[in-house]
């Protein structure tokens, strides 16, 4: 099963949504300020400096709460990236869509058994925020009810938070039997489910490769760095 997920907002798509926010409550507070000191008799010098102090004082207590907050919140996500084992850095799995239909036509071959509408798996969410990718490989048993029994962990990559959701995704799922088909009570199938986000493995490599420096200015460079150790 292919588990699909988009990516979540970007860095530079919340600081521009954040800066736009902020923009617009230090426009209406300053002129909401400025006409409040006018209207008590200021003139239009000092009621444009006090308004613009108070302003100031609202931007830096804004900017400092942000870096506070973001502080806060990475440190978080780095305590639960630990405590669930996943990477800090994006990470891709290569789905090879080739190889895809004749794997899941021998599951369908081995496998008496169908779902029963849409097999839905969550994405964890700390996954997807990190831009991890993972693939989990299920083993599990079909009762006479339909419901998988069972249910145990045969691969889990990078963590064991994709078994998780395939796990949760079995828990829900409802089977029933192909047609002309007699099922033998007892068995144990395989399912894998591959973890993708939208795009992730699509991006190439446009950056220049560094080439090798000529004789000469790797000699230079060697004493420069001799030069730098003495």
């Amino acid at each position: 099963m292919l588990v699909r997920a988009t990516r979540t907002l970007s860095t530079l798509t919340l600081r521009a949504l954040f800066y736009g926010a902020l923009f617009v409550a230090v426009v209406i507070v300053h002129l909401a300020l400025t006409g409040a000191l006018r209207a008590q008799g200021w003139g239009p010098g000092p009621s444009l400096f006090a308004s613009g102090a108070v302003v100031l004082v609202i931007v830096l207590v804004a900017l400092h709460a942000v870096d506070w907050l973001r502080s806060k919140r990475a440190a978080r996500r780095e305590h639960l990236s630990q405590e669930q084992g996943l990477p800090g850095a994006p990470m891709c799995v290569v789905w090879n869509a080739a190889d895809a239909p004749e794997a899941s036509e021998r599951a369908d071959d081995a496998m008496p058994w169908e779902v029963v509408g849409p097999l839905r798996a969550r994405y964890p969410k700390l996954a997807r925020r990190l831009g991890v990718e993972g693939v989990a490989v299920v083993s599990f048993e079909v009762g006479a009810d339909g419901c998988a029994k069972s249910i145990h962990c045969v691969d889990a990559w990078p963590s064991d938070v994709f078994y998780d959701a395939a796990r949760e995704a079995l828990q829900h799922a409802r089977f029933q039997l192909k047609d002309d088909i007699h099922p033998r009570f007892g068995a144990s199938y395989r399912m894998p489910f591959v973890f993708r986000i939208a795009g992730a493995t699509k991006l190439r490599d446009h950056g220049r490769r560094a080439r090798q420096l000529r004789p000469a200015l790797a000699a230079a460079q060697q004493a420069i760095d001799k030069l730098k150790a003495g």
